[in-house]
């Protein structure tokens, strides 16, 4: 009996990772369209009214391609997720808050920005506040988020700060060079620079003057952005925005947190921005269906497939500028 359950659990996991979602959904049913809002108590007042929805930001901050990734990795996509978490904020009366708790070394610049941005707009169109509690890591990109929160904290313990932005590429061009590799570039006249940051060539001071204005130009937005969410000067942000990093300590002392502290600690000052003596911290659930299961089990990939994949992308994207408040 075991061995036919093994086998049949076999089965599916290949099944799903050679068929399309869709083609899943067709085999086993759809869960139909009906989806409700589900929460689950974590902690605090079980047997308050009122809620504290718990939205958590983890990693790096990046937009997912909905391909396959390393082998036996699930990548869930931090937009969509983020979406519906706040949906819950948006649509459930019992919500009078969110705690955002963050440990995140930083991301994208766009993929950030977007994020903060809908915290705003969440605080915006519920006037339901957000507190923003780091824990290990609030850095770069992640604390670019924070600052969407009326209030940060953060873990004694916390690294915070990084403000700046970054621009990685690789110069293969000597390794080229050695192992008689040659890279064959064609390109209009008319566009000199359109292999700016190609591995296989130094950067011209054309392209480096191209390159810097863009950089400083997305600090300036950083610098902007803190200035404004912790009624800081920019001339104070900039002494600080130098890409270094601080304790929790020296991050209150310099204003980029408000308090530091613990889970209780954000939930007793978040629950006094909203105006209630106590809350019950809840997180959002989601109830699966078969055929969302087997649709996730379907996006997963694993094997000599998904390693290729996963170097072609990197080959592929070598050349491709990426700024990063990281």
């Amino acid at each position: 009996m075991k061995k036919v359950m093994l086998f049949t659990l076999l089965m599916l996991i290949i099944t799903a990772q050679t068929l399309p979602a869709q083609g899943l959904l067709s085999l086993f049913g759809s869960s139909g369209n009906k989806k409700g809002i589900h929460v689950k108590f974590l902690e605090g007042d079980e047997d308050s009214k009122d809620e504290i929805l718990l939205v958590t930001i983890k990693g790096v901050i990046q937009e997912t391609d909905g391909e396959g990734g390393m082998p036996f990795k699930a990548e869930k996509d931090l937009f969509e997720t983020l979406k519906k978490d706040l949906e819950v904020a948006r649509k459930r009366g019992a919500v009078k808050a969110i705690l955002l708790e963050i440990n995140s070394p930083g991301g994208e610049v766009t993929a950030s920005d977007i994020v903060y941005q809908q915290i705003k707009k969440i605080q915006r169109d519920t006037k339901k506040p957000v507190v923003a509690l780091i824990g290990t890591m609030g850095a770069s990109g992640a604390y670019y988020v924070a600052c969407a929160a009326k209030k940060i904290m953060a873990h004694p313990t916390s690294i915070i700060g990084s403000i700046g932005v970054l621009m990685q590429a690789l110069n293969l061009e000597e390794v080229a060079k050695k192992i008689g590799f040659k890279a064959v570039t064609l390109k209009s006249d008319m566009t000199p620079m359109k292999d700016v940051l190609s591995p296989f060539k130094e950067l011209t001071e054309q392209e480096r003057e191209m390159l810097m204005k863009i950089i400083n130009s997305i600090y300036d937005r950083f610098v902007d952005i803190v200035s404004e969410s912790r009624n800081l000067s920019r001339e104070e942000v900039i002494k600080i925005a130098d890409g270094g990093i601080y304790t929790s300590a020296r991050a209150k002392e310099i204003g980029l947190i408000d308090e530091i502290g613990y889970r209780e600690d954000a939930m007793a000052e978040v629950c006094k921005l909203a105006g209630i003596e106590s809350a019950a911290l809840v997180k959002r659930v989601t109830k699966k269906g078969i055929s969302e299961i087997l649709s996730e089990m379907s996006e997963m990939s694993s094997g000599v497939p998904a390693l290729r994949s996963e170097l072609r992308k990197l080959f592929l994207q070598g050349g491709t500028p990426v700024m990063m408040f990281k």
